[in-house]
């Protein structure tokens, strides 16, 4: 009897000391966090060969290859992972981080996207956020370089009839303290004409970029031969360009010309003036005269719309011009103290605030990236020669990101929680709609361009712990 009870005791224990045990994936997750990512790729592929559906061993797999820098390897297993739970946040982020490594920016920026979607990290999600504009800079930057490089093979006359750019408008009143209007007043049009959608309207960030590739200043906004050539290189049918100047007492003019591209004819020739107080007023009824002269018929729910006034303050206003200028000549931590003026003159002011902490977000991600560049050069000498002295070869790349020193796996939203919002196929598609044909104009003061700080991003965010 007495041997019967002990090797029962035996193999009870066993099993209660294993099923109290850390998991597979605990353990690999371990290895992930101590940057043990061959011990971690090795566990993942023989769990594979044993349950080859099962998203998690190919989550954590795509992770050691991602870590290991080897970021096609590493998208493989994301897509997959995605496949069996369109949800995962996880395999989203990854995927926006392996593309972006690989300066496929669009694919980058689609992910992040679609991760955003899905999360419930809010203070993460506001940084992805952020690395998202920064991105879309570069996409646009390499997307004005393309146009250039392959102008004399673009045709205007196979752009949609529909496509409309808007330059920035000029000053020619005596107070240059209204200069920062000249982008605002571009984006407030470009914010009220995108709701119309029986048009198609270039992005301000496409047209900044644009301007900056070819070294352009103010005065070659207004030039007559310039502008055709930005409409031929923005893709856009139609350009609208104007001007603004102060009246006396307190009063304002604003003038607006909408050409066509391929032949400069002019379309519409309109002005609107009246008490600078009134100065949100007087754009929308600019906006309902373009699209009256254009003879576009709007909806009432359309019309709506564009009466939506974000502000009714002029200095915040004003001040909200000033950090879309700092912002494109990448001066974030300024931008967002001029966005942060903005919200102190109005609270109410939602894309202030919004563009106050996206400022705040890419000044941190470009620090963190410069600082963690600066850190990888002093160092990478030395792990190289370490690795290639105990394996006797060299290793693969590595990620140049924070996971190399303390890696911090992106956090999951629970399955139980998680939005229910359509198939990722339809997620994606739809996101990508968003950012896909669209340039963001630019423009410079003094006759030159403003000096641009291009943002190298290396790295993708710092993920938080656990």
């Amino acid at each position: 009897m007495k041997r019967l009870i002990f090797p029962s005791i035996l193999l009870i224990a066993s099993f209660f000391l294993l099923s109290c045990g850390p998991s597979l994936t605990e353990i690999t997750q371990s290895l992930l966090e101590q940057g043990k990512n061959d011990e971690a790729l090795a566990r993942m592929k023989r769990a594979i060969l044993l349950d080859p559906k099962e998203p998690e061993y190919r989550k954590l797999k795509g992770i050691a290859h991602y870590n290991r820098g080897e970021f096609k390897n590493a998208i493989k297993e994301f897509e997959t992972v995605l496949k069996y739970d369109d949800e995962d946040d996880q395999a989203a982020y990854y995927l926006g981080a392996s593309y972006e490594n690989l300066k496929q920016f669009d694919r980058a920026i689609q992910y992040y996207r679609l991760y955003t979607e899905l999360t419930f990290y809010g203070e993460f999600k506001e940084t992805v956020e952020a690395r998202i504009k920064l991105l879309y800079r570069q996409q646009m930057e390499q997307e004005a370089q393309r146009a250039l490089q392959t102008e004399n093979q673009l045709d205007v006359a196979k752009v949609p009839s529909n496509t409309v750019a808007i330059l920035y408008f000029e000053n020619k009143g005596k107070k240059t303290e209204y200069d920062p209007l000249q982008k605002g007043l571009a984006e407030m049009i470009i914010t009220d004409l995108s709701k119309v959608k029986a048009l198609k309207i270039v992005e301000r960030i496409r047209l900044q970029k644009l301007i900056e590739e070819m070294n352009l200043g103010e005065t070659d906004l207004v030039d007559p031969k310039t502008a055709p050539r930005l409409g031929k290189l923005l893709g856009a049918y139609r350009l609208i360009k104007g001007s603004f100047f102060e009246l006396q007492q307190d009063k304002v003019n604003i003038d607006a010309f909408v050409a066509r591209t391929k032949t400069g004819a002019l379309d519409v020739t309109t002005n609107i003036s009246g008490k600078m107080e009134n100065f949100f007023r007087l754009e929308k009824d600019l906006v309902f005269n373009i699209l009256d002269e254009m003879k576009i018929k709007i909806s009432d729910n359309e019309r709506e719309a564009i009466l939506e006034i974000p502000t009714e303050n002029f200095f915040a206003f004003l001040q909200y011009s000033r950090g879309l200028e700092l912002e494109d000549q990448g001066l974030y931590a300024q931008a967002s103290q001029a966005y942060s003026q903005a919200v102190q003159a109005d609270p109410s002011f939602t894309q202030a605030k919004t563009n106050a902490t996206s400022a705040k977000n890419a000044e941190q991600i470009i620090e963190s990236s410069t600082s963690g560049t600066q850190s990888q050069n002093s160092t990478s000498t030395e792990n190289s020669n370490q690795q290639s002295s105990s394996s006797g070869k060299s290793s693969p790349s590595k990620a140049s990101s924070t996971f190399s020193n303390n890696p911090g796996l992106v956090p999951s939203s629970s399955p139980l929680n998680r939005p229910g919002s359509g198939s990722v196929v339809e997620m994606l598609s739809n996101l990508g709609n968003t950012i896909t044909n669209n340039l963001n104009p630019g423009s410079g003061n003094q006759n030159q361009p403003p000096p641009v700080i291009r943002a190298v991003l290396p790295t993708p965010p710092l993920p938080p712990g656990k």
